[in-house]
């Protein structure tokens, strides 16, 4: 199933819709909105997606971490 998703980018100005697969992992969700804001913002390679104030598993799934429809999400760069 589709989920769109609210995603805001560290250092861009801009928020952003995004539709994932419930399927999709956490990690591939901070590749599209990576993707999506580019010609705003370089990619970060240690990239990591927030909800609700917590870091989520990069590994796990859209519906495992509990996302849904209209939920904001933030990618923020992590130290290396």
């Amino acid at each position: 199933m589709l989920v769109p998703l609210y995603g805001f980018l560290q250092g861009d100005t801009i928020g952003l819709m995004v539709l994932v697969r419930d399927h999709d992992k956490v990690g591939d969700v901070a590749e599209c909105l990576q993707q999506a804001a580019s010609v705003r913002v370089a990619p970060k390679r240690n990239a990591r997606v927030y909800f609700k104030g917590q870091a989520l598993d990069p590994e796990r799934t859209v519906a495992e971490v509990g996302l849904a429809a209209l939920d904001r999400v933030d990618v923020v760069e992590e130290e290396p």
